[in-house]
């Protein structure tokens, strides 16, 4: 007797798939990893997507939405794509949400721009990320990754720990050498990953968002 499968998009899973996120209800739908909302239009053709049950795509639109904003916020708009997500998405997001509007200019605080010599250049804003945004997005695309390489769903096997980098020291790029590399959208998303070869489940990933935002997150086995 055939496995019945189920179509989702241009995909097709097995009808008993386990959600790629949670691995715990039926995958239903395909999320993007990352969320396709931080690539501007036109979106690229290399976007990775994973089964997901809807609990776990839909419920994360929320935080999509705000790790989008913050990240425009944050790579500024010195490249055509920076400038294009703020213009396509976030500034439209930014005006209309007043909430979230409210809350990022209530963290945001007056500072002055300084060269790395030290010459003032001009005044410009500070603002803190939403670390449960940026900590959710982060973690949500590091398990659906780990799916798509290795065809493993972490599920509650394992837990899931952020950082965020203020830049790439010399120490993390020399560690993330050898580790395999991929990107999407013209290297608007690159990102490194390696594990243990004694304990899969152990796993290390290196990711940047516009060469200009860089997150790691590690997954240890909850045995």
């Amino acid at each position: 007797m055939e496995d019945s499968v189920i179509g989702i998009g241009n995909e097709k899973y097995h009808s008993d798939m386990r959600c790629s996120i949670c691995g715990i209800r039926a995958a239903t739908t395909h999320d993007h990893v990352p969320p396709k909302s931080i690539f501007p239009r036109p979106r690229p053709n290399d976007l990775v997507t994973v089964p997901a049950c809807q609990e776990c795509n839909m419920g994360a639109s929320g935080f999509d939405e705000k790790f989008r904003v913050y990240l425009s916020l944050h790579v500024g708009l010195d490249t055509p794509d920076a400038t294009r997500l703020w213009t396509q998405h976030a500034v439209k997001t930014f005006r209309h949400n007043n909430r979230l509007r409210r809350e990022i200019l209530g963290k945001s605080q007056r500072v002055d721009m300084v060269t790395k010599a030290g010459i003032i250049i001009g005044e410009g804003y500070r603002f803190e990320w939403d670390s449960a945004a940026h900590d959710t997005t982060v973690d949500r695309t590091i398990r659906g990754l780990y799916f798509h390489h290795f065809g493993d769903i972490l599920g509650e096997k394992v837990r899931v720990q952020v950082h965020w980098h203020q830049n790439l020291t010399k120490e993390i790029i020399e560690l993330s050498s050898e580790w395999s590399m991929n990107s999407m959208g013209n290297d608007i998303f690159v990102y490194r990953f390696s594990r243990a070869v004694d304990q899969p489940l152990a796993s290390i990933w290196l990711l940047q968002f516009y060469g200009r935002h860089w997150a790691s997150g590690s997954t240890f086995p909850n045995s």
